[in-house]
């Protein structure tokens, strides 16, 4: 490895991994640092000559196109590794274009993110916000409640890959009856008790409909208000993917017209601001980005993104060259 080799660290990373990095080079802690702040600051840092230099950031940075044009003419960064496990805070098209090169740690936060997305299923069905707000102002009244069971409801899951998959998994566990949308027909045959239905169909049958698809255009407002209204009544939408794969606009006018019984969003369109009209409703539970969120993987996640560096620069050879 070579120390020369500078990893410019702009957003938090787990120690587990900094230190893995730490054997094989030199670590420049940007942190905090607004877009422009940083791309001054590694400028100012860069290699000389040919040593190429890696960049980490997570998904609350967006790197569109022209901090990428500003990395590929005025410093030596030609890896840019996002902690996270999808790439759309990134432009691919102009990565590729300048030959920078992307990396992201799918599926390590995948265990996380399903469990995060069955404690939400959960707190609305048995409504355990209310319950808790209820009895913290001394209000002891089991009358008030209308809980369901899950056992032979149907849940419609919206990409059963990583984190679709174990939500299935947990869903057949409870007794649920499973759908599953995904644009790969393989999977048909690896998850043979899922049954496998249109976008359409999905919507107006399942009891609970939740999404996990990554976010790209084939995927933007892929909840509209045109198909949000296929769903039930009584249903629940559950979004802990990426909040342009819901249109909030028509989520928020499905909970108060009553289209729709109740929302989990873990995810917002323009974060780390979101629309603070969901604060107002009392159907729906809003949280900030944190189901893929755990101790546990958020040191796998940074282990992983560790060893993928170390791998590429191991392939790139001596001088570290980047291969694209």
């Amino acid at each position: 490895m070579n120390k020369k080799v500078k990893i410019f660290l702009a957003d938090d990373l787990h120690p587990a991994g900094i230190n893995l990095l730490k054997k094989h080079f030199t670590i420049i802690s940007l942190k905090g640092l607004d877009n422009d702040t940083l791309l001054k600051k590694i400028s100012a840092n860069a290699n000389t000559a040919s040593e190429s230099s890696a960049l980490i950031i997570r998904s609350v940075r967006n790197i569109g196109k022209s901090e990428l044009t500003f990395i590929k003419k005025h410093t030596n960064v030609g890896l840019i590794c996002t902690v996270s496990a999808g790439f759309d805070n990134l432009d691919i098209p102009q990565a590729a274009k300048l030959g920078i090169r992307i990396m992201n740690v799918a599926g390590a936060n995948s265990t996380s993110a399903a469990e995060f997305t069955w404690a939400l299923i959960l707190a609305i069905t048995k409504r355990l916000i209310k319950a808790d707000s209820m009895m913290k102002q001394g209000v002891y009244d089991y009358s008030k409640f209308a809980n369901t069971e899950l056992k032979g409801k149907t849940i419609g899951i919206i990409g059963v890959g990583n984190i679709g998959s174990k939500v299935a998994k947990i869903s057949k566990a409870f007794g649920m009856k499973v759908l599953g949308n995904d644009i790969k027909s393989s999977l048909i045959k690896i998850y043979p008790f899922v049954k496998f239905v249109s976008l359409n169909k999905l919507l107006s049958l399942s009891d609970i409909v939740t999404i996990h698809t990554p976010l790209d255009n084939s995927t933007k407002y892929l909840l509209n208000n045109t198909n949000i209204k296929q769903m039930q009544k009584h249903s629940v939408l559950i979004n802990c993917s990426r909040g342009g794969t819901v249109d909030e606009k028509a989520l928020i006018t499905a909970l108060r017209r009553g289209s729709i019984s109740y929302a989990g969003v873990d995810v917002f369109e323009k974060e780390p601001a979101f629309n603070k009209t969901f604060a107002k409703l009392s159907n729906v539970i809003i949280s900030p980005h944190i189901a893929g969120k755990t101790v546990e993987s958020k040191e796998r996640m940074a282990r992983i993104a560790a060893e993928k560096i170390i791998n590429f620069y191991k392939k790139s050879g001596k001088r570290a060259k980047l291969i694209n």
